[in-house]
Formats: C-alpha cells, sequence, structure tokens
C-alpha cells in the first residue's frame, strides 16, 4: 500500500504543471524600436591619443566641436547629439550667443586647470612657517584675508552665473567650473596661512568693490571687473610675494596664486576680445564697465587703511621703505592692467584711466 502511494506521489510530480492563466497587464508593451541607433549624428574615426591623452579638444572632432554663433535649444540638449521628439521642460540658461561668454582658448585652459589643481591641506609647507614678531605676523594676515575676501567674492558671484549658460558652449561651462574651484581653493589656503602662525583674520575690505561685482548685470561685465581688473592687482601683487614671503610655505602660496589668475586672464583677454569685436557699441560697454570698476577698485584702495598700512609694515625695514614699495606694487598693477586690455584689443586704455584709480596708484 505504501508503495502505491509512492509511485502515485512520483508520477504527479512527474505530470507538467499546468500554467497560470496570463495577468492582463493595465498598459500595452510598445514594440522594439531601434530607430534611435539610427540617428544621423556624426561618426568621427576613433581618435589618435597623444601624450596629452584624451583632451576636450581632441573628443570634440569635427562638427562636434562646432560652437553656433547662436544656440537654439533651451533645455539641455548636448551639442552634436540629435535633438528629442519630446523637448520637455526649458532649462534655466539666459545665456544663447556666443560672443556672450565664449573665448577660443576655453578647452585648452580647461585642461590645464585639470592638471594644475593643487591642494592646499597637502602641498603646502606648512611646517615652515616659523614665529614672527606681532607686528608682521598681524600685517601679513591682513593682506592674506584680504586675499581670501576677495576669492569669496568671485567664487559666490561666478557659481550663480554658470546655470545661465547654455549646453551649447559647454568648454565654457566646464572652464568656468575650474575658475570656481580656483577661487575656492584660494578662499581655503589664504585663511589657512592667516589662522597658522599664532595670528588670525584681519579686517574686513570696505567691499565697494564685490559689491560691484555681484551688482554686474552682464557676464562681460563679470569678466572684466573678476578676471580683468582684480585678477591683474592679484596678479601685481604675487610678483612681489617673495618680498612679502616669510616661509616657503608663503613662496609656494604667492606662486600657485599666480599660476592659477595667469589661467583666469587668459580666458578674460580671449573673451573680451571676442565681444568688443563681435559689434562696434560693445566697445563702449566695455569702456562704461571699466569707468565703474576702475572708480571702485579706486574707491577700496583709498578707504582700506588697514590693508595699506599692512603693506608698508610688510614691505620694508621703515616706513619709508614700505612705502616706496607699496608704490612700485601699485605701478606694477596698473601696468599689467592696461596691457591686458592692450592684449583684447581695448588700447591706449593708459590714457583714460579714471582719475581716481590714477590717484590712488601715484600716491598710495
Amino acid at each position: 500500500m505504501a508503495e502505491t502511494e509512492t509511485k502515485s506521489e512520483e508520477q504527479a510530480e512527474q505530470q507538467p504543471q499546468q500554467a497560470a492563466p496570463a495577468q492582463q497587464l493595465p498598459f500595452q508593451i510598445p514594440p522594439l524600436d531601434m530607430s534611435w541607433a539610427k540617428v544621423p549624428t556624426e561618426r568621427p574615426p576613433k581618435p589618435i591619443i597623444g601624450d596629452d591623452g584624451f583632451t576636450l579638444r581632441l573628443a570634440d572632432a569635427k562638427s562636434y566641436g562646432w560652437a553656433p554663433d547662436h544656440w537654439p535649444y533651451m533645455n539641455d540638449t548636448p551639442r552634436g547629439s540629435w535633438p528629442a521628439d519630446d523637448m520637455g521642460l526649458p532649462a534655466p540658461y539666459t545665456i544663447y550667443d556666443k560672443f556672450e561668454v565664449w573665448a577660443d582658448n576655453c578647452a585648452d585652459l580647461y585642461e590645464t586647470a585639470i592638471k594644475e589643481q593643487w591642494k592646499p591641506a597637502t602641498e603646502i609647507a606648512w611646517t615652515t612657517i616659523e614665529p614672527l614678531p606681532d607686528h608682521v605676523e598681524a600685517a601679513l594676515d591682513q593682506i592674506y584675508s584680504n586675499i581670501s575676501e576677495q576669492a569669496y567674492n568671485s567664487n559666490q558671484s561666478l557659481m550663480g552665473r554658470l546655470k545661465d549658460i547654455s549646453y551649447g558652449y559647454h568648454e565654457v561651462k566646464l572652464y568656468l567650473a575650474t575658475q570656481t574651484f580656483d577661487h575656492a581653493r584660494h578662499v581655503e589656503a589664504f585663511r589657512k596661512r592667516a589662522l597658522s602662525n599664532n595670528g588670525g583674520l584681519g579686517v574686513q575690505t570696505p567691499g565697494f568693490f564685490n559689491r560691484a561685482v555681484y551688482a554686474s548685470f552682464k557676464f562681460t561685465e563679470w569678466v572684466i571687473y573678476v578676471n580683468i581688473i582684480r585678477t591683474t592687482f592679484l596678479l601685481g601683487l604675487c610678483e612681489f610675494g617673495e618680498k612679502l614671503a616669510r616661509s616657503q610655505a608663503d613662496r609656494q602660496l604667492f606662486d600657485l596664486l599666480a599660476s592659477d589668475l595667469r589661467r583666469h586672464l587668459a580666458y578674460g583677454v580671449e573673451h573680451l576680445k571676442v565681444y568688443v569685436n563681435h559689434a562696434p557699441s560693445h566697445r563702449s560697454h566695455v569702456k562704461n564697465w571699466l569707468d565703474r570698476g576702475e572708480v571702485m577698485m579706486a574707491a577700496d584702495l583709498r578707504r582700506d587703511k588697514p590693508l595699506r598700512e599692512a603693506m608698508i609694515l610688510a614691505f620694508g625695514e621703515t616706513v619709508a621703505d614700505g612705502k616706496a614699495k607699496l608704490a612700485e606694487v601699485r605701478q606694477t598693477q596698473l601696468k599689467l592692467y592696461t596691457k591686458a586690455l592692450e592684449a583684447a584689443t581695448v588700447y591706449k586704455r593708459d590714457e583714460h584711466i579714471v582719475h581716481a584709480l590714477r590717484q590712488v596708484v601715484e600716491q598710495p
């Protein structure tokens, strides 16, 4: 009897299970469609990778590297891709014309910036900083606080502008992302230096130039304030970094700051060249922005007594020596500024510097 029951169970297991009735789906599955794989986008040949690696310029070959004068899409359509049938919601872009942001060197500046990133926490020789007389340390800390504050203003204002630039000019956005990070690194590094040697942060700037940066209406106006005026004045100070430095760490900070700033200036010069040569009326816009920026820079320099006195103390063994060196710094800053404008095809600006700035340079 038991054997019979066992055989019955085995036979039952061997019988095919009857499939459950198919469940009716509440929607219809669309047929397989491979048309997306046949869109007429360009298929460039495989790139030949050289010593510089697979660079952005190498990737954007042929039509992928062509940035049109006007970008027609309001959403995130990548340049060179096939637009979707349903374009979806528009992105927050407000800049669709090339002349408003373009510089031919953006792709190369992006690659350089990526290669030259530096890490303040580990790449600065912080342990080389030794105790200094209180008045010298206080003077240096005031200068470092000023640099950090300027970088913070540049960083904050640039971050808010990246969303305005449409996808058609991705080289510009990628480069500017590195500049944003550069500014953040400068905030960090010079703030750390002011706090590294039993000193502390100094006095806030008068803030006239900072407010001009925040209040700029047009992107090119912002570039003039940050990448041309502020950058040349900071580069002028970096040229005297060896005179200010009291340690290997100080020298590294000024050298690395200058290296980053030279990229910022290179973008500013090339973009300004594109802008002024796009239409005759743009030169009058640039003149007005330069006038305003110079007035605001002069207002800061004239009223920033803590920075002026700190530079005199840091530069000279005597007050007279410090004043003479400060005058030399101001002349160097103005010269770098006018040379940058000349490179951007804004000629003879040295003959039209606003009186307030010329006065503060000649009588610092």
